[in-house]
């Protein structure tokens, strides 16, 4: 009887510990389509992660003003194209959703001029703030444009 169990047991003790790190890969695999301004905000993204961890020192104002001019030149190329989300609405609600999606965009490019003040001054302490707004701003606009992931 203890033999029937065992190859149970051994099963199930090698079956656990697997299904975790298979969802996880399942989640890590999950990419958003392939659009034109997915592909624009990818490439400054990474220069906003950057600018969030760098901004408090004082000794980085120099490459962080680098960032926020790549930032600014992504967004303002954003601005030339249509969220995702808007290909799946009614044409009267579309027009009205690009119109917002251009406003708010503008709206966190607003912010760069007064960041890039800052970090000339060397008060990180005002420019850190002002990340922290457009942090802020970003997941909000997020929630609103972006189109729901699957």
């Amino acid at each position: 009887m203890k033999y029937r169990t065992l190859p149970l047991t051994l099963a199930l003790l090698l079956a656990l510990p697997v299904a975790p790190l298979l969802r996880a890969q399942e989640k890590h695999e999950h990419k958003e389509p392939d659009t034109e301004l997915g592909r624009t905000m990818e490439k400054f993204s990474g220069a906003w992660r950057k600018l969030r961890k760098q901004v408090a020192d004082p000794a980085s104002n120099a490459s962080s003003l680098e960032l926020v001019a790549t930032i600014q030149a992504g967004l303002e190329k954003a601005l030339t194209f249509t969220p995702a989300k808007a290909e799946t609405m009614p044409a009267g609600d579309k027009e009205k959703f690009i119109a917002d999606y251009q406003a708010k965009l503008k709206e966190f490019i607003a912010f760069l001029p007064q960041l890039e003040t800052a970090l000339k001054a060397n008060d990180n302490t005002t420019a850190q703030a002002i990340v922290q707004k457009m942090g802020a701003a970003q997941k909000e606009d997020h929630h609103e444009f972006k189109k729901p992931e699957m």
